[in-house]
């Protein structure tokens, strides 16, 4: 599914799941929130190792054909069975750079009739997917994906060259001046602006930079984002949604967003069993089940009703703009909460009423009322209440520079903390309300309304 805008292309844009074997429920989840936002395209992971091991050929002469059955793949080939390594670890080189060419060719004769496209690899500047201390130069995966990239062309397939995190300009100029890029269709593209990226340029230079290099090459292969997403560890599920509306802007013909559902939290990452959070909120969805503000807004308002929050977003200064609002003056920010830090903020302009969720009914109602006698207002809210947005917008262009909006969630302590310190009086509002369906998880109520 493609999102246009008025006289310019988008991507494509699809979503990543990875699943491990058995996870066939799962799968049917997945596949029905890609029906409710209408996408047609999915990135998911293909082990090499889960291949080798027991039941393994079962789940994936289901899994593939499921998939292909509803939507249209790109299967990343990754992960060596141990005992086909130079060491025994998914992360290892093989002993015999030609075996994965022979998987390929194995799984393209079984499955390749539901896939158009296939990946080689993925991050291996990471060690987790490639051990750069047993290959420290690449020799080997060039030679590993340079045969797997040829044998797909002969057997009539597009391939993609799975990407580094974070792009790396030098890695690909190496592996095309190794020729291997000579049998690759497509470069792929990995970036976590906000989560993994703190020095990020935008989307628009890193693809130039990857340009350059296939220019300076001479090769004219197609760029796609193939990984990029954010944590809402944080939960500050606003700037994921704001992520995501300058992702589908960038300048490729298909880009992927992970991920369709949080890893559930009593399941170990490749670094280990929750060592970084991050690695556990990159869904559209929480491991409940429950959507967050990204899915539900895709879902009801499509991407066009996505890019009309996200200039909402920038409008009030929620990840750091300086932007004049309607009828008012500028509107302070700081990435993530929408407001300057203490020392910033003279003690005369500390004058203000904070009423966190004051988007909701009842908030927005006591805001104008404070407004209207004169008060200056701190709006506090995560717009987690569908709607709500309307509200702020509302007050925004009525009262101006008198209202500042931080388009946060009480759970983050660092943006309530600066709140409740640049204002004299506080109306708390901020809560968990109607938890009476099957998504509700206790643990949310308890942290918004008592922790």
């Amino acid at each position: 599914m493609t999102g246009s805008i008025p006289g310019k292309s988008s991507p494509t844009i699809g979503i990543i799941e990875w699943f491990r074997p058995g996870e066939y429920t799962r799968v049917e989840h997945v596949l029905a929130d890609l029906r409710s936002l209408d996408v047609g395209d999915l990135r998911t992971g293909f082990s090499w190792a889960d291949w080798h091991a027991p039941e393994g050929a079962e789940w994936y002469d289901w899994l593939i054909p499921r998939l292909a059955s509803e939507v249209t793949i790109l299967p990343c080939f990754v992960y060596t069975p141990p005992s086909l390594g130079m060491a025994p670890k998914a992360s290892s080189p093989p002993r015999e750079p030609k075996a994965y060419a022979d998987f390929l060719d194995q799984i393209m004769t079984r499955l390749g009739e539901h896939f158009e496209w296939l990946e080689l690899w993925t991050e291996p500047n990471n060690r987790n997917n490639w051990d750069g201390y047993l290959d420290p130069a690449w020799q080997i995966f060039c030679e590993m994906v340079g045969g797997a990239a040829y044998w797909a062309q002969q057997r009539g397939k597009k391939t993609v060259l799975g990407g580094t995190c974070p792009t790396d300009p030098n890695w690909l100029k190496l592996i095309c001046q190794r020729g291997v890029m000579r049998y690759i269709d497509a470069v792929g593209v990995h970036g976590f602006p906000g989560t993994w990226e703190f020095d990020w340029k935008g989307w628009p230079e890193t693809i130039s930079k990857v340009q350059e290099v296939l220019r300076r090459q001479g090769l004219n292969a197609a760029i796609w984002i193939t990984e990029a997403g954010y944590s809402t560890w944080r939960h500050d599920e606003h700037q994921q949604l704001c992520e995501f509306a300058k992702f589908m802007e960038a300048p490729v013909q298909r880009a992927y967003w992970y991920s369709a559902h949080d890893l559930h939290r009593d399941l170990p990452h490749q670094d280990g069993f929750h060592r970084d959070e991050r690695h556990y909120h990159f869904g559209l969805k929480y491991d409940t089940g429950k959507a967050k503000l990204l899915f539900r807004v895709w879902r009801d308002k499509g991407l066009d009703g996505v890019r009309a929050l996200a200039e909402l977003h920038s409008l009030v200064g929620a990840n750091g703009s300086r932007q004049p609002i309607r009828n008012g003056g500028p509107v302070r920010g700081v990435a993530g909460s929408g407001l300057v830090p203490l020392r910033s903020v003279p003690k005369r302009q500390r004058r203000r009423v904070l009423i966190t969720g004051g988007a909701g009914f009842v908030g927005t109602n006591l805001a104008q009322r404070l407004l209207a006698a004169g008060k200056s207002v701190l709006i506090f809210d995560n717009l987690s209440r569908p709607g709500v947005e309307k509200n702020v917008r509302w007050l925004c262009e009525r009262y101006g520079e008198r209202v500042q909006v931080a388009l946060s969630d009480v759970r983050n302590p660092y943006a309530l903390r600066d709140a409740v310190q640049q204002v004299e009086q506080v109306f708390h509002l901020a809560t968990q309300v109607a938890v009476t369906t099957s998504l509700a998880d206790p643990r949310d109520d308890f942290e918004v309304n008592l922790q």
